[in-house]
């Protein structure tokens, strides 16, 4: 392996790298914003008296946009994640002992769909079940 095929390996390798990490920010600010909208409705339908159930099906809507535009971005993290395999495979059969370095395994596989599970099972929480209670309260108590 030459130094320019070293080289060319690692930035593919961090272009992977910056693409994951600027899907998993746009996904924290889908859900930053989802939940600031549906908020902002559950404060509008409680100083409303009327059309409250209204007020309560928007924000399902709006907090379901807000998980296909997660779903969106999970996809292209975990196609980036995917990528990332590539060149740490080929340094991997070029004697790059990657696994001694980082301490544990170095390629996703099967599990990069699995990887942000806990982060999205939050982010679904929070949409779901945080982000529309104000408007259903409202919506139930009035």
């Amino acid at each position: 392996m030459t130094d320019k095929e070293f080289q060319i390996a690692c930035l593919y390798l961090q272009d992977c790298q910056r693409l994951i990490a600027a899907g998993k920010a746009q996904r924290w600010d889908v859900v930053k914003w989802t939940v600031t909208v549906n908020i902002a409705l559950g404060a509008a339908s409680a100083a409303t008296q009327q059309a409250n159930s209204y007020f309560f099906l928007l924000s399902v809507l709006v907090a379901t946009l807000g998980w296909i535009l997660i779903n969106h971005y999970d996809r292209r993290v975990t196609g980036a994640r995917k990528n990332s395999d590539k060149p740490v495979t080929y340094l991997i059969n070029q004697g790059v002992d990657i696994e001694s370095i980082t301490g544990g395994p170095t390629v996703y596989g099967d599990t990069s769909r699995l990887y942000d599970l806990p982060e999205l099972a939050g982010f679904m929480y929070a949409l779901f079940v945080v982000s529309i209670a104000p408007a259903f309260l409202a919506w139930w108590l009035a």
